[in-house]
């Protein structure tokens, strides 16, 4: 998808790169599908490429693919790990990602000034694998840019929000997403302005909500868990986690994103704070979904 927004965010990094005074590491900041990811993708665009656009070189074979391949860009996130990796479990960045940038960052850059390594839901990063990442941030390569993309930066060692820069990522505006879901989704005008206002400020949400078909299925049967009368909830748990791809972590993103569009009530607000707890145990600890779903629900 496009970059939608953070034109002044742009413009400072744009300008860094003039001046020669782009750091070494960043960390982008901000609420979960607002951009942070695709301002950085593209960054690394634009010192290859000269044109500040998105390219993702992740995933070959994902939808978006026809996106312009970098040398010299990489971005690890969960899905990259489970392409290293087919038989890890769980939702974590282990201590394998950290070999991955130091074996990246360490070669010399093929097109570009820099070689840009994104980890995306930094937040997700093992301690193990955080320690390591240290060694990497206090002794850079000198043609390395190393980027945190993270919607939790209370879950990074302090030690490492100590050494990189933090850029600071807020929400689009709705007029900003009706312009792209118009001029590049072709929706209608009415379509664009309910989705966009449902996006709650994220273009990724709106994006996801009409080319992710994992996404959308979690919206489902987020819906339908939160509309489960108390005595079938155990057999609904149960069929829930019972796919080998099932991740905790991302149904409660899509329960969390269900109750964002009810309409709220005392009851309602207190049972998303219940959940928000959850998730943020959810990146801190492994634990038991039917457990966790079943205490959540009672």
């Amino acid at each position: 998808m496009p970059i939608i927004g953070h034109e002044a965010i742009i413009s400072d990094l744009k300008g860094l790169i003039t001046r020669s005074a782009l750091g070494h590491g960043y960390i982008f900041v901000g609420p979960a599908m607002v951009g942070k990811r695709t301002v950085a993708a593209g960054l690394g665009h634009y010192l290859e490429k000269g044109v500040y656009e998105p390219a993702r070189n992740d995933k070959p074979n994902r939808e978006d693919g026809d996106q312009e391949v970098l040398q010299d860009m990489k971005i690890i996130d969960l899905a990259f790990m489970k392409m290293l990796d087919p038989d890890a479990s769980g939702d974590s960045i282990g201590i394998d990602a950290t070999r991955e940038v130091k074996n990246f960052l360490w070669q010399r850059p093929n097109a570009s000034p820099r070689r840009t390594l994104i980890i995306d839901n930094a937040e997700l990063l093992t301690i193990e694998a955080q320690n390591a990442l240290l060694k990497i941030t206090e002794e850079p390569p000198a043609s390395s840019l190393l980027i945190l993309v993270t919607s939790d930066i209370e879950s990074i060692l302090p030690t490492i929000v100590s050494r990189l820069p933090k850029i600071y990522f807020g929400a689009a505006t709705q007029a900003a997403i009706e312009t792209w879901l118009v001029e590049t989704e072709g929706l209608t005008r009415a379509k664009a302005t309910a989705l966009a206002k449902r996006s709650l400020g994220k273009p990724g949400i709106a994006w996801r909500i009409l080319h992710d078909k994992a996404f959308q299925k979690n919206l489902e049967l987020a819906e339908a868990f939160l509309k489960t009368a108390p005595a079938g909830r155990r057999d609904f748990i149960k069929k829930l986690i019972d796919p080998d791809d099932f991740s905790l972590r991302t149904f409660l993103d899509a329960v969390i994103m269900t109750l964002a569009w009810e309409t709220p009530s005392k009851a309602k607000s207190a049972f998303w704070h219940k959940t928000l707890k959850l998730y943020e145990g959810v990146n801190n600890f492994s634990l038991n979904p039917r457990l966790q779903l079943e205490a959540l629900m009672k």
